[in-house]
């Protein structure tokens, strides 16, 4: 049993939004379906390779974006480096990760694992931080809220040595300093006079 399809001709507007989708990725037969098939397939396949727009080129670069955002996502800035992502610290890296999140249900947790930098040392002591540390060492990686008024968001945590976000807890900048200051001339003050 044959359909008799009665084709229509697009109009220039629907030809420059069938161009125009192509060039953000759409596929041929999403465009045919957006255009309530009004015509084939091949007719699309033909308008683009006059307008020389590669359809098959950018669609095939968008689901590499989309792949690489995934990906990302999921293991971080190293994602493509396989060694890395099979590596023992990386490893540890991720677990880490899914703990904070799994246990911070009194503050909003709205990060991703590649929010946040693993760095190999605490940027505020220098001591080499240990992910493979079992219980609370002075030197295991800590998530900081830097504010901390607000949550586990994008731009507000950074990883730093247990010591480190010990002794911050939930001091504010100017009250360390006042602090640093104090135990400055508190020294001073203590040094015998030569």
């Amino acid at each position: 049993m044959s359909t008799n399809h009665h084709w229509k001709k697009l109009t220039a507007e629907e030809r420059q939004q069938a161009i125009s989708w192509a060039k953000e990725g759409v596929g041929i037969s999403e465009i045919v379906r957006r255009l309530d098939n009004k015509v084939t397939k091949q007719r699309i396949k033909q308008i683009m390779d006059k307008e020389k727009v590669p359809v098959t080129l950018i669609k095939r670069e968008k689901n590499s974006q989309k792949l690489h955002e995934k990906m990302f996502l999921k293991w971080g800035s190293k994602w493509k480096d396989k060694e890395w992502r099979k590596s023992a610290v990386y490893e540890a890296m991720r677990e880490k990760f899914r703990n904070k999140k799994a246990h911070s249900y009194r503050h909003e947790f709205t990060i991703d694992f590649r929010d946040i930098a693993f760095p190999t040392h605490c940027p505020v002591l220098g001591v080499e931080l240990d992910y493979f540390a079992t219980g609370k060492q002075e030197n295991s990686p800590s998530f900081d809220r830097v504010d901390p008024s607000k949550g586990y968001i994008k731009g507000n945590v950074v990883i730093i040595s247990l010591r480190a976000n010990r002794i911050k807890n939930d001091g504010t900048a100017e009250e360390h300093e006042k602090i640093a200051f104090f135990m400055r001339n508190f020294a001073e003050q203590q040094e015998p006079a030569a």
